[in-house]
């Protein structure tokens, strides 16, 4: 027996392989067909392997809806013997056949029509009946589908397969397409939707390919804290009419505190809330867009999801298998390994390749052993990693190939193009009449008065027009079939259809069928009628295929500038995934700084684990992020920070991949993070994802460019119908009537082919994104992650007021220092409280498992004073109770050493009140507020210790300690600066109002702009107060408000601001709510004060600030320059091109120079974005 594989598109279910088995039964019995659902495969044993047969089994599944996609090992075996009617139509045919069999799809229907159903209810059904909220405890896998998108060119084009995607596919609601990357992400509940997408993105007319697919998980979050966890609501919004309208549910729902985030679509009437409780909130929502006179009706609640921690997968080439068993010896040892390793597609001789996914546990279950004991096997087989290609890869490859499509259509078109020009241009218009040439080219050929030159040109174009042109032709006519499917909106049909492609097609197929349609009326004409005209015999020459010649090359010659134009934009950000290198030095049997090890061997990146040791030479990078173990040096990190300056490090601190040892000593490091989940890849993620958040400007260009061909189309059609009418009517002097045949409907229809062709969305719809594109790399290289996108950059360049919290951002956080402590005696003459007392002690073990910088600062400063070494064992119990922002309690452990002190506090003087007795006035002697007070104007934070003993029910005041906290070096100069910008700077602090207005005074902030001792979770009301009562100096509006935190602790300000501004070492990258993350190290800048005095300072992250608002405006300066620009080429251009300037002197635009002026508008806004390569970041020695 011999076989057949076939691989089909559509396998889903059970009744999908029952049907298989019965349409092929026939001719194939029943048990020589197997049907493998999860590879999607049907094996059919036969007696001999003939193309009868096979032929025979492709027809009837064909015919039986399933699309057979591979046959056996010879590529993409297709059904070829069918119809140019079956190839175009006939899928949707064979669709609905295969939905009379498959389950799996009915289901599918069903469901689609249940949801369509559910979204377009009655208007009233705002509450949660009939919406299914998808808790997070029910198993609802998730999938994140990666989407590789080639042949869009434009806005229009990327608002096509959007609209597609959701018309045809209503239950995707979550979908983004990015124009410049070439790529689309969307979020789905089954696999199969991710073929689905993608054959609609192909028939829509683009090349589209599945990158990845990722599975996703809800949101973590703790247990018996459900109420935090978040969850997304989809809406529906009726009774907008206007951005006015937009507004006023914005501003209801920014009233609502449970909402984390929010936005309002008015060209979908939809919009989308994150917000907690669904249950309850939900109809807070709905009332609240009621009570403002609009309706509201719930589509869809999700939970939020994150990608998901995988264990690690990989794909594996084997080659050297000379047998049947060689695969079942390979799939051996994988068994071998048990539960550890899971075997997601096994080998076999006709598929030599295996990928499995295991959980890493050194060193039994590592990617080395797994390779060696298949080596094992033979020493014959060679084993690889197969690498899945990336998005930018497949991106790079899409567009090379999009390029190297239209370059030869291009070169074609100017080859055409030299014969065009010598017959049509110089022969029939240069020349002079009676030259020879001329004459030749002039007399009639073959029929009617047809002459030489006008089939001359006839037969160049029509190479040109369905060669050259094709790729117009091709995306547009699958633009208007697409816009014919079912569910497609009548709107959508009517005032949103098509793109740049039909534009083009449109000015080129007009010209050549119009020219053919005066070729015939020429060919039916007598020769004399035609000698009285040119007073002496000769030919026909008035035609236009000259101009779809040199229409087609101007047009791919704009196309092909645009796409190589645009392949640069990107470089900035891909290049950050070059960064890691291919090998490491790995090292084995690593027994400890100083010790004796092993020499290391140099292996594949793709062979190292996390727990593995890796020795970095002088000159290497780190594969991952490491650790350091042994030895000290010197790193590179400016292509992950922005900074040039070498930065040391040592013994137990974090080396990152993508930085080069630059100190000439070797280290040893353990690797800590393997590919995919370390700061570069975090990097590189977040950079991504930023460029798929759009900014307003580019929504405001979205619907510009949506309706902008409807509108180009009816202007055109409203330009050949005015011309026409005025020729036919007699208001046109006959001398504007300058051709020999087809009258003023032929003339008129020169203007109408001039305004389709030199209308251009694309300059429209890449002002935004190419500036953005360049600006997001341009952000990533000084350091600057611009988390979120287009959004971001455009309310970063509005920033009215900065707030800084205090701890970690004014100063610098990481190391404090106690810098006064005193034992307060109680004033009523109690002798309980004494030096003998072990209060530091106390005070340190109740900061034993702090994190906070005061809790580090007192605990280094207890130990590393001599003269109060430790000699007790822990006092304190590590069970604490702690008062969020105030301070900790704990209870004493060995009463007889502390003098029966059986409880302790620390922290606040406000915590401190709270827990004394009301007739305890310690607090209140003066000598000891006097005290404080000087130690506060200093610019110290108190901290007071008190205790309880066991005959008391109240705390008593025993010790307090101040403790400093330096400010950064470059924090007067960055505040300053930004002041000199027009920008208010304000302190937002838990600290004590006068530690606050000490520290706001050192680093020029006005006093009356500090909010001190203010608890965490108050940070983000006092975000919105500000928001609601600062107004912008710009306009009457509110202020845009930004926040600069450590990107944890501030993470509910830092959401609710407008610009949220994170300072990370990377690890909080994946973690914070900001909109940026600084990465700037530290450097060494020079300034100089008005005295023309030069000063050397540090400067640190606050540097970045001046970087990114400065960047930010300028990106925006330039997206306004190029929209500005594009806008007026076409309310400039298309007026001439529809004629308004011909009375003067017959004055027009040509459909060739239209042709022209089109791809230099798309071409000049690309080169002004990529202008902004040049951008230097400002200097603040000069202030």
């Amino acid at each position: 027996m011999e076989y057949y594989i076939f691989a089909l598109d559509n396998i889903h279910c059970q009744s999908c392989q029952e049907s298989i088995v019965r349409v092929l039964e026939p001719i194939v019995p029943s048990d020589h067909v197997l049907v493998d659902i999860a590879e999607k495969t049907v094996t059919v044993a036969v007696p001999t392997r003939t193309e009868d047969i096979k032929n025979q089994i492709i027809e009837r599944l064909y015919n039986a809806g399933f699309d057979v996609i591979m046959v056996d090992d010879h590529g993409a075996d297709t059904p070829f013997g069918h119809s140019l009617w079956d190839i175009l139509w006939g899928k949707r045919k064979r669709t609905k056949k295969h939905h009379e069999y498959c389950k799996s799809c009915q289901d599918e229907k069903r469901q689609r029509k249940s949801t369509s159903s559910s979204a377009t209810g009655e208007k009233n059904g705002g509450s949660l009946e009939g919406v299914t909220i998808v808790d997070s405890a029910v198993e609802t896998q998730l999938y994140r589908v990666i989407f590789s998108i080639g042949g869009m060119t434009c806005a229009a084009c990327q608002n096509s397969v959007s609209a597609a995607v959701s018309d045809q596919l209503p239950e995707v609601t979550e979908f983004g397409v990015d124009l410049l990357t070439k790529s689309g992400m969307a979020v789905v509940d089954d696999k199969r939707l991710a073929n689905r997408i993608q054959q609609i993105i192909e028939d829509v007319g683009y090349d589209c390919e599945v990158v990845e697919i990722v599975p996703l998980e809800k949101q973590a979050s703790d247990p018996e804290d459900e109420h935090n966890k978040l969850f997304k609501v989809s809406a529906s919004l009726g009774g907008m009419t206007c951005a006015s309208c937009v507004n006023a549910v914005n501003e209801q729902v920014k009233l609502l505190p449970f909402i984390k985030s929010f936005n309002v679509s008015l060209m979908n009437n939809s919009a989308e809330f994150v917000i907690t409780e669904p249950k309850v909130n939900v109809d807070k929502i709905k009332n609240a867009i009621e009570d403002a006179g609009y309706e509201f009706s719930v589509v869809s609640i999700m939970p939020v999801v994150t990608v998901k921690s995988q264990s690690r997968t990989v794909n594996l080439s084997v080659t050297g298998m000379f047998c049947g068993h060689c695969p079942e010896r390979i799939n051996e040892v994988f068994s071998s390994y048990g539960n550890a390793v899971t075997v997601d597609d096994p080998i076999t001789m006709d598929h030599p390749y295996i990928k499995f996914t295991y959980i890493p546990n050194p060193p039994q279950t590592t990617i080395r052993t797994i390779l060696n004991n298949i080596k094992a096997i033979s020493p014959e087989f060679s084993v690889e990693i197969v690498h899945p290609i990336t998005l930018e890869e497949r991106s790079k490859q899409m567009a090379a190939a999009e390029r190297k499509k239209i370059l030869y259509r291009a070169i074609f078109s100017v080859v055409a193009a030299i014969p065009t020009f010598i017959l049509g241009i110089v022969g029939m218009s240069l020349l002079p009449k009676t030259n020879s040439f001329r004459v030749y080219l002039d007399e009639p050929l073959w029929v009617g008065s047809v002459s030489r030159v006008t089939w001359a040109m006839f037969i160049i174009s029509t190479f040109v027009y369905f060669y050259s042109a094709n790729v117009f032709h091709i995306k547009a006519y699958k633009e208007i079939t697409s816009l014919w499917r079912p569910g497609t909106s009548w709107r959508r049909r009517l005032f949103k259809f098509g793109s740049m492609n039909l534009l083009m097609s449109l000015g080129t197929t007009i010209s050549y069928f119009a020219s053919i349609a005066l070729l015939i009326l020429a060919a039916h004409s007598e020769n004399s009628t035609m000698a009285m005209q040119h007073h002496g015999q000769g030919g026909y020459t008035t035609t236009y295929f000259d101009s779809v010649v040199f229409l087609t090359m101007f047009l791919l010659l704009g196309r092909l500038l645009e796409a190589f134009s645009k392949a640069k934009t990107a470089s900035a950000v891909s290049l950050l995934g070059k960064l890691r290198p291919d090998t490491v030095h790995l090292v084995e049997n690593y027994s400890g700084p100083g010790q004796q090890t092993e020499s290391s061997q140099v292996v594949s990146i793709d062979l190292i684990e996390a727990g593995d040791y890796i020795k970095i030479l002088p000159g290497m990078s780190p594969p991952a992020d490491s650790i350091v173990v042994e030895g000290k040096s010197s790193w590179d990190e400016s292509a992950l920070t922005g900074e040039s300056l070498p930065v040391e490090h040592g013994i137990g601190q974090q080396i990152y991949a993508g930085t080069i040892n630059t100190g000439g000593v070797p280290v040893i490091a353990k690797v800590v993070a393997v590919e995919g989940s370390s700061m570069l890849d975090q990097i590189v993620e977040a950079v991504r994802q930023g460029q798929l958040h759009r900014a307003p400007i580019e929504r405001v260009a979205d619907r510009i460019t949506g309706v902008f061909v409807p509108f180009v189309t009816l202007i055109a059609i409203i330009t050949w119908v005015v011309w026409l009418g005025l020729g036919l009517s007699g208001k046109l002097p006959e001398s504007y009537l300058d051709i020999e045949v087809g009258g003023w409907t032929v003339w008129a229809l020169q203007f109408a082919i001039a305004v389709f062709v030199v209308a251009c969305p694309c300059g429209i719809g890449l002002a935004a994104p190419t500036a953005l594109f360049v600006g997001t790399g341009l952000a990533a290289k000084y350091g600057i992650l611009a988390k979120g996108g287009g959004e971001a950059f455009q309310e970063g360049s509005r920033i009215d007021v900065i707030c800084f919290d205090k701890t970690g951002t004014l100063t610098e956080g990481g190391e404090p220092k106690v810098t006064h402590e005193k034992v307060i005696f109680n004033n009523n003459g109690d002798a309980s409280i004494s030096e003998n007392l072990p209060l530091r002690q106390i005070a340190r073990d109740l900061e034993l498992s702090s994190t906070h910088p005061l809790g580090i600062a007192i605990r280094n400063h207890v130990e590393s004073d001599p003269a109060k070494n430790i000699q007790n064992p822990i006092l304190v119990s590590q069970d604490l109770t702690e008062t969020s922002g105030r301070g900790l309690k704990g209870s004493i452990l060995h009463h007889h050493l502390t003098g029966n002190i059986c409880e302790a506090l620390i922290g606040s003087e406000k915590f401190m009140r709270e827990n004394v007795s009301d007739d305890d006035h310690t607090l209140d002697d003066e000598s000891i507020q006097a005290e404080i007070h000087e130690w506060k104007q200093q610019g110290n934070s108190i901290v007071f210790v008190g205790v309880r003993f066991l005959d008391d029910t109240k705390f008593k005041p025993a010790l307090v300690m101040a403790v400093a906290d330096k400010i950064r070096d470059e924090a007067p100069f960055v505040i300053k600066k930004l002041q000199s910008m027009g920008i208010e700077t304000w302190m937002i602090t838990g600290d004590n109002h006068v530690t606050a207005a000490a520290v706001a005074a050192q680093v020029n902030i006005p006093e009356n702009q500090v909010i001190a001792e203010v608890l965490p979770s108050q940070k983000a009301d006092k975000i919105k107060f500000l928001q609601k009562t600062l107004t912008s100096k710009r306009n009457s509006g509110r202020a845009v408000v930004a926040m600069v935190g450590d990107g944890i602790n501030d993470a509910p300000s830092l959401s609710a601001a407008d610009v949220g501004i994170a300072i990370g070492s990377g690890s909080d990258i994946a973690l914070s709510s900001a909109k940026f993350v600084l990465l700037q190290k530290p450097t060494v800048l020079t300034t100089s004060g008005d005295d023309g005095e030069t000063t050397e300072v540090k400067a640190d992250y606050l540097s970045s600030i001046l970087t990114l608002i400065d960047l930010s405006r300028t990106v925006f300066r330039r997206i306004k320059f190029n929209f500005a620009w594009a806008l007026v080429y076409n309310c400039v251009a298309i007026p001439i091109a529809a004629g308004v300037i011909y009375p003067y002197k017959n004055s027009r635009l040509d459909p060739v120079w239209a042709a022209l002026a089109m791809a230099l508008s798309s071409v000049s806004v690309i080169t002004s974005s990529l202008l902004l390569k040049f951008y230097k970041p400002p200097s603040i020695s000069k202030i």
